[in-house]
């Protein structure tokens, strides 16, 4: 059998008949495209937005629930507190200042002495500092046992 060449005439028509199909399938795939896109949005707008509001909200809530139920009591306690030991600090004017003030004049002064417990607490605090410098160190340190070679075979 013999086999016929094509000619070149023969080749440009079957490279524009493959052209028009490569032209009509990226057309429809970019109506396909356009079409999920369009449902990407709709699913987005339908289904996503409502629960991440939701979300959103719900988490809002507990975070100012939280802050008005335990933040600012504390901070209100701690500046009440602060301000109590200012007021009895400014002297005898105050209610508490006099308090202070008079219970100052029958009570006998503490003499401090150094007792074992100021040098255990000074040793515990040498031990934490020496503990937090070797975590550091082994932390920076370079440990060339740790990597592992690439073969580049």
């Amino acid at each position: 059998m013999a086999t016929k060449k094509p000619t070149a005439k023969e080749i440009r028509r079957d490279a524009d008949r493959l052209l028009r199909q490569q032209r009509e399938v990226l057309a429809e795939a970019g109506t396909v495209l356009r079409a999920a896109g369009r449902e990407a949005g709709r699913y987005a707008h339908d289904d996503l937005y409502p629960r991440f509001s939701e979300g959103t909200r719900h988490a809002a809530r507990s975070a100012r629930e939280r802050l008005v139920g335990d933040v600012i009591p504390s901070i209100a306690s701690v500046v009440g507190s602060t301000m109590s030991v200012v007021d009895a600090a400014r002297g005898k004017s105050s209610l508490l200042g006099r308090a202070l003030g008079s219970a100052g004049k029958r009570a006998v002064p503490v003499v401090a002495k150094a007792g074992t417990g100021k040098y255990i607490a000074i040793g515990l605090g040498v031990a934490v500092a020496l503990g937090v410098g070797y975590v550091i160190y082994q932390t920076f340190r370079a440990d060339d046992e740790l990597w592992v070679e690439e073969d580049l075979d």
